[in-house]
């Protein structure tokens, strides 16, 4: 408040109050406050606060009350103050008379009584803000005021706008606050009908949201500190003025889900990975302005696809986080850590399809029973996510157990095994992206005349292709060329008892402390989660399974010698 409305105020209410006029001289004079603090009351509740000059009093007051009201809890303190100096109950309710704020409701309002039905409720004030129709109204009640003098009203008169503006203020942060988190949920919802293919219906929410989606994207996924959160939702604000949108991560929250427009014309969902699909310029050139505005998030980056493979391009960004090696740049492009389901390529389409074929042709026997595509996606959600499928996929965990029984069954196979769950992740992701549009387990038109061939192709065969021993080796070579390695030993026991901790600690003759201790530095050296990260599990399991092979087949005799 300036000093001049000070002036006047006092000026003005100076006969009323019974007191002199002001006197600027009295500023002049050295008083007994003149060495204090320039509040004096630091608690307004203090008794002594009702011994001051009338007028002293009245700026003291209004200075209070703006001191409290821009407070954290501004609302709640002003009436709680303003309750004591009036020795009024009051509260505030809102244009449905929902109540939102009370003083001396324990001493005015013994359990069990309505104060506002009761005799003698008299005083009701509108907190609003002038000339605003949209402002959020509430109304200040006064219970059974007790002493409505002329010292009450001149302090109600100062102090109630105040109060209005801090009930305002913190109506309209809390809309804010709804909004935001209202806008949050429609883009997660968005990128989750994309992740499920109802494509139509994901442009109709864009568009509800007035922002329509391109027809070709690239996807990233950018992993941060929590603390850097804030500060990575502004920075995506910024860019979606360029067309990109962005959501939280359907599964983790340290992550958040960009879909960036890209040019021209995708790579054929069959030819990828096969075949260098365009690279994705625009999400680069984000992806590049978010590493260098952070220096300590990392950042995915998806190949560039129609809007209809979304689904294949987020999870390309999230292996690409999830998967960058220890050291790796901040900026990691899926084409720069292929995943064997890519190498192997159109080689294990037939082999995928044969090992699925029942849960592809199942059709449920009633029309509420999940289908096969139902059922697909829980099992290929659960091998990737483990426990945290039930999240991802909004179901209930004995639903999602169920499932996963009836999937069991219907395959023929022991889920509990870390290499059936392998075999079955990689056949998923084979027709993902390269045989999804057959569901009988049919054969591709133009390959009939391969079907014999086809039928004797084994999950060996394929990891035994040059391209994937590469990448095999790749993954594990931070652990080392020596076979005999401790670290490469544990993770081998480990992998091959289905992970689990204690029955390789017995193979091992350590304790289970001990093996944590060891997949502990193996994380570290390999740049990737091992415990609870079953995606990195199944992987690993397939490249030592590739590297095995290569070795036995680089020595036949040795390997015969040792089975002999």
């Amino acid at each position: 408040m300036s000093a001049t409305y000070a002036e006047k105020s006092r000026v003005e209410h100076a006969r009323p109050t019974g007191h002199p006029g002001f006197d600027e001289s009295r500023f002049e004079r050295p008083g007994p406050l003149a060495g204090a603090r320039t509040d004096a009351y630091a608690d307004p509740f203090h008794p002594d606060a009702d011994d001051e000059h009338a007028s002293d009093r009245r700026v003291r007051d209004l200075l209070t009350a703006q001191r409290l009201a821009a407070g954290p809890n501004g609302t709640r303190d002003l009436l709680r103050w303003l309750a004591h100096r009036t020795g009024t109950h009051m509260r505030i309710v809102d244009h449905e008379g929902a109540v939102h704020h009370e003083a001396f409701e324990d001493a005015a309002n013994p359990a069990g009584r309505d104060v506002g039905s009761r005799a003698g409720t008299g005083h009701t004030i509108t907190l609003g803000i002038g000339g605003e129709r949209d402002a959020p109204q509430g109304t200040l009640q006064l219970l059974d005021p007790g002493r409505a003098g002329q010292r009450t009203q001149v302090l109600l008169a100062d102090t109630v706008p105040v109060l209005g503006w801090a009930w305002n203020a913190e109506r309209a942060t809390a809309e804010r606050r709804r909004g935001a988190e209202a806008d949050a949920r429609s883009r997660q919802a968005v990128l989750r009908l994309l992740s499920a293919g109802h494509t139509s219906t994901a442009q109709d929410v864009a568009l509800a949201m007035g922002s329509p989606l391109p027809d070709v994207v690239g996807v990233l996924v950018v992993r941060f500190p929590e603390e850097r959160r804030r500060g990575i939702e502004r920075a995506a604000r910024r860019l979606s003025g360029d067309g990109v949108r962005w959501a939280p991560d359907l599964t983790h929250a340290d992550r958040l889900v960009f879909l960036v427009p890209a040019h021209g014309t995708p790579a054929p969902p069959r030819e990828r990975g096969a075949a260098a699909a365009e690279r994705p310029e625009t999400a680069h050139r984000v992806a590049g302005r978010l590493s260098r505005e952070f220096d300590d998030v990392l950042v995915g980056v998806s190949d560039a696809v129609a809007l209809e493979h979304t689904s294949v391009a987020y999870e390309q960004a999230a292996r690409a986080v999830s998967r960058a090696p220890a050291g790796a740049d901040r900026v990691v492009g899926f084409e720069e850590h292929a995943t064997p389901d890519e190498l192997i390529g159109l080689d294990g389409v037939a082999w995928a399809r044969r090992r699925l074929a029942p849960l592809r042709a199942y059709r449920p026997a009633r029309r509420a029973d999940p289908g096969a595509d139902e059922l697909a996606t829980t099992l290929e959600t659960w091998l990737r996510l483990g426990g945290r499928a039930s999240r991802r996929l909004h179901l209930h965990r004995n639903t999602l157990i169920a499932r996963l029984k009836s999937v069991a069954a219907l395959l023929d196979a022991d889920l509990d095994s870390l290499a059936v769950r392998a075999e079955l992740s990689l056949a998923l992701r084979i027709l993902a992206l390269h045989g999804a549009g057959d569901r009988d387990g049919g054969v591709e038109t133009g390959a009939e005349g391969n079907a014999t061939v086809a039928e004797a192709v084994t999950v060996e065969n394929l990891l035994a292709l040059p391209r994937v021993r590469t990448w095999a080796e790749d993954l594990v070579r931070p652990l080392g060329s020596d076979a005999g390695s401790h670290d490469l030993r544990t993770l081998r026991t480990w992998l091959d008892l289905d992970a689990r901790i204690e029955p390789t600690a017995a193979a091992l003759a350590i304790s289970g402390p001990g093996v944590r201790k060891r997949l502990v530095r193996i994380e570290e050296r390999l740049g990737a989660g091992l415990i609870g990260c079953p995606a990195t599990q199944i992987d690993l399991w397939l490249a030592l399974r590739a590297a095995a092979h290569a070795t036995a087949t680089a020595h036949p005799d040795h390997d015969t010698a040792t089975r002999s």
